[in-house]
């Protein structure tokens, strides 16, 4: 859901603007040519797993020579997941991925009707027989009806849920000083807070059974804000440093079937992108949103195959992330913030 908090031209935007004007024409041809560069590494990449998947593989194969095998592909088959957010697009799609192997879903929402529609379309597909499906309703900026409500699910599914997916979101997009206090508080406890609440009370016994997965939704931001992100940016950085420790955890309690996986999306179609095809930019650096479906499956498919953390897409996320590592902050600050452009001020909550 999507609502404007003020008027397009706000001062925030007129800020943005008129650095945009300000910068210089070398400046902008390099990012330019950087854009370019980004959608050549994107293309010769694909060109080279295309050539090795169908050649190169034939060719070692029948040389008999030895080929590094794939990891084996994970199954949710017999898997009880929870789902937090999943009345909004992403955890909507996430859902329908996860309900034609998992034979257990509980979804959470802050809105209950998205969820029964949900249940409703998965059950017309699948039949009812095929996963069951439990729904609830929760505020997770609510501490206390959220601590009620995971006892709840954990009661009605007999304590055995084995994967849980932090999807559930809120943001708001202004400068600093437009911030209230009250939105920062409840965006760090609806994207950082409680998710980390949740794993907690779930963990127990994942690791007492050796088995399960902690998926956290965290974003392109939380390895690099820019402006009018602080309060979104800051608390999915904090959600993707938790996900790093948890793993660093596992590993010295020796509880090998239990992992944390951060997934980490750029702008997808819909939300942010959404406005920003109409106030900005169509794509950044040769990036086109992908829409939650196909995003949903990148994520089905990254997490089937062990990857950890999955990036979307991956390329351009990896190159930016090294960039950002060894550029210094006079140069990465403002090409940021000429690549990305403004962000208009609204609120979104998924």
């Amino acid at each position: 859901m999507y609502s404007k908090t003020s008027g397009i031209f706000n001062a925030s935007n007129t800020l943005l603007r008129n650095y945009e004007s300000k910068v210089p024409f070398g400046f902008r041809w390099i990012i330019n040519l950087i854009e370019y560069v980004f959608t050549l590494l994107l293309f010769v990449t694909l060109i080279i797993r295309y050539v090795w998947n169908h050649t190169v593989i034939r060719i070692l194969s029948r040389f008999n020579i030895p080929i590094i095998e794939k990891r084996s592909s994970v199954s949710f088959q017999n898997d009880t997941v929870l789902i937090t957010g999943a009345g909004g697009c992403l955890g909507h799609a996430l859902a329908i991925e996860f309900a034609r192997e998992a034979r257990c879903l509980a979804l959470l929402d802050v809105q209950k009707r998205p969820l029964d529609d949900l249940k409703h379309s998965l059950q017309q597909v699948y039949g009812k027989d095929h996963c069951r499906i439990y729904t609830y309703r929760c505020d997770l900026s609510d501490l206390n009806a959220l601590k009620y409500t995971i006892t709840a699910i954990r009661e009605d599914l007999d304590d055995n849920i084995s994967v849980l997916i932090n999807c559930a979101a809120t943001a708001y997009f202004k400068d600093i000083m437009s911030h209230t206090d009250d939105e920062y508080q409840h965006t760090l406890i609806v994207n950082t807070l409680a998710p980390i609440l949740i794993t907690k009370d779930l963990l127990g016994g994942m690791i007492a059974r050796n088995h399960g997965h902690i998926v956290n939704i965290v974003s392109s931001g939380a390895l690099s804000g820019n402006a009018f992100t602080s309060s979104y940016s800051s608390s999915k950085a904090a959600l993707l440093n938790f996900t790093e420790t948890l793993n660093q955890e596992l590993i010295l309690a020796k509880a090998t079937g239990v992992r944390a996986t951060a997934v980490i999306p750029f702008y997808l179609d819909g939300g942010i992108y959404t406005t920003l095809r109409k106030y900005g930019k169509e794509k950044v650096l040769g990036i086109t949103p992908k829409r939650f479906n196909i995003a949903a499956r990148e994520i089905m498919r990254g997490l089937k195959s062990g990857n950890s953390p999955i990036f979307i897409p991956s390329l351009q996320l990896r190159i930016a992330r090294v960039l950002h590592a060894i550029l210094p902050d006079d140069i990465w600050n403002p090409l940021l913030l000429y690549v990305l452009g403004r962000t208009p001020t609204f609120v979104n909550q998924h």
